[in-house]
């Protein structure tokens, strides 16, 4: 054998052993991990899930999150395993259906600043919010009334509110009006056999004078109406009235 051959010989004998070696070390690794995610899933911690996607801003009910185990050896500090610490937090963002819940896609709930009050109205979900009104969105209310009998004043378009805060958007419900949604001075009380028709529950957070608006308001005005505000305040303040008053002797 020749020198040649010889070194062909031994190079083949080291990479020979070269790859018994990767390979005994491959294994070791495989059993390594492998036991380690056996250990891991013997130890379990209970965690949040979603069960339904969560819209931007809206609180997280029990029944849509279910209790779920990982293995605890995944599980970080940022996760939610309690019920209790969903109380009085809405979604920061979208939180898709499957998420696990973690600290970071939670913010508190809009709170009540001293000497507001929290007042609810059901709000016509088609001309009233059309979807963009969320929780802590800033908006304007307005409310048009018929004309009374023996007034010079025709039907008027008022703003009876002007930045305020939405609290809560509910879900959408069926109301039956059965009052007429008018003032009684219009002839409009107690209507007969009501229209049904889809609403949402709106909340707000208004002081004690803006309250007291926003009730007459809610049980005389023909309709309510939800403006969504951008912005700083207005360069020019906005009319607050609009009537259409009748000719003379008409």
């Amino acid at each position: 054998m020749n020198p040649r051959q010889r070194r062909g010989v031994l190079l083949m004998i080291t990479s020979a052993i070269g790859a018994v070696c990767v390979f005994v070390l491959v294994i070791g690794y495989v059993q390594n991990v492998q036991a380690d995610a056996d250990a891991a899933v013997g130890e379990m911690t209970t965690v949040l899930q979603v069960q339904s996607d969560v819209e931007a801003f809206q609180p997280i009910a029990a029944a849509s999150v279910r209790e779920t185990e990982i293995p605890k050896k995944w599980a970080t500090g940022a996760f939610i395993t309690q019920l209790a610490d969903l109380q009085n937090k809405v979604a920061a963002g979208r939180i898709p259906r499957g998420a696990y819940l973690q600290q970071g896609m939670l913010q508190d709930r809009p709170a009540l600043s001293p000497g507001q009050r929290e007042i609810a109205v059901m709000i016509d979900s088609e001309t009233g919010v059309a979807g963009k009104v969320v929780n802590g969105s800033i908006v304007d209310v307005y409310s048009t009334f018929e004309s009374i009998s023996g007034s010079r004043e025709g039907p008027c378009a008022v703003r009876i509110l002007d930045r305020v805060q939405v609290i809560n958007v509910g879900p959408e419900r069926q109301v039956t009006d059965t009052r007429g949604n008018q003032p009684p001075e219009a002839g409009g009380g107690g209507g007969s056999g009501g229209v049904t028709s889809g609403a949402l529950p709106v909340t707000f957070a208004l002081s004690a004078d803006e309250t007291l608006r926003l009730t007459y308001a809610e049980s005389f005005s023909r309709k309510l109406r939800l403006a969504l505000v951008g912005g700083q305040e207005d360069t020019k303040p906005p009319a607050n009235r609009l009537c259409n008053t009748p000719a003379a002797g008409r």
